[in-house]
């Protein structure tokens, strides 16, 4: 679980402070929203939070075994293969994915969290 609070908002930015497992009494990390570029960056990691680059190998043997089942219930192939690595962070990437659901819905989240597990 990740929870997120809104620290600063300007006409150019937001800025949030979001907290591994919740837990307020770590330093947490940094996630910037650009208003004017339609950007949301991971600026700081949270205390216990941790990031990592996937290979294309790895991308690529989730999305064929995800395929493969699909097929074997008669479907045709539901994810692409990847063609770069990606860049992880574990409890960041969820938080940031909660707040730029909102943002889509046109609301500002003062607060929130997300549960994956």
């Amino acid at each position: 679980m990740v929870t997120f609070k809104l620290v600063e908002e300007t006409d150019e930015y937001l800025l949030y402070w979001y907290y591994a497992e919740g837990n307020e009494s770590l330093k947490p990390g940094i996630i910037i929203v650009d208003k004017i570029n339609g950007k949301i960056d991971i600026t700081e990691l949270a205390e216990d939070d941790w990031e990592r680059d996937i290979s294309v190998e790895e991308l690529n043997e989730l999305a064929e075994s995800v395929n493969r089942e699909i097929r074997e219930e008669g479907g045709t192939d539901f994810l692409e293969l990847a063609t770069e690595p990606e860049h992880s962070v574990f409890f960041g990437d969820h938080a940031v994915n909660a707040i730029w659901d909102k943002l889509r819905e046109g609301i500002v989240p003062k607060k929130g969290a997300r549960a994956w597990y």
